[in-house]
């Protein structure tokens, strides 16, 4: 969840590079790219990603490591993915959430998944209300075993919380400053392991409501 957007992806290549390998490697890249952007929370009917390559069929030999296509296959599909963020409806805001510390990949990811599409969360942002409380109950909702006394949450510089307590040297005058930014990251360290994910999301407007609740489908 999100499951990628509503949006038609096509990326085209002549590398060299085998089918059966192209289909592993898009999931690996969409997982790290598509899957983990949000506008709304929603999915869509209308997700599809391809990845066509035109190399063997023009007779090149195939690519005997194909680490370099692939990096450079995920920094693409990354830029593009943050594309649909920064153009979602009435999205003023482009938020990073990095987290890290976490005990598996897929625990940094759900913890990450729960930031972006919390309406309260991203009226937050919105607001310019650097509302830790809200990012942190998030965090709770997400299912992810947690321990609040483990928990690092910066915004971009600003040091929010730790050690189960706000910092004593935070004032909510240096969140909103942060929040008041068209982009900026919120940081979270969970203490619990070694890994790390990133999500993209944006804010939720009075535009987001003006545009999706004048027309019909």
């Amino acid at each position: 969840h999100p499951n990628m957007a509503t949006m038609l992806g096509f990326v085209a290549t002549d590398a060299p590079v085998a089918a059966a390998d192209l289909k592993t490697m898009l999931k690996r890249v969409a997982n790290r790219s598509f899957n983990c952007i949000s506008v709304d929370g929603d999915t869509s009917t209308n997700d599809t990603l391809y990845l066509l390559s035109s190399g063997i069929g023009l007779g090149y030999a195939p690519l005997a490591d194909t680490a370099l296509f692939e990096q450079a296959l995920t920094e693409l599909c990354i830029e593009l993915a943050q594309l649909i963020v920064r153009d979602g409806e009435g999205v003023s805001k482009f938020v990073t959430i990095e987290v890290n510390g976490a005990a598996s990949e897929n625990d940094a990811r759900t913890v990450g998944r729960a930031i972006a599409v919390s309406p309260l969360v991203k009226t937050a942002f919105a607001g310019n209300d650097a509302n830790w409380g809200r990012i942190l109950s998030a965090v709770g909702n997400s299912g992810v075993a947690i321990d609040t006394n483990r928990i690092t949450l910066s915004a971009d510089d600003v040091l929010m919380f730790e050690n189960g307590n706000l910092h004593p040297d935070y004032s909510d005058a240096m969140g909103m400053a942060v929040f008041a930014n068209p982009e900026f990251t919120i940081t979270l360290d969970l203490g619990m392991g070694s890994e790390s994910a990133t999500i993209w999301t944006g804010d939720l407007t009075h535009e987001y409501i003006t545009i999706n609740a004048e027309y019909r489908t």
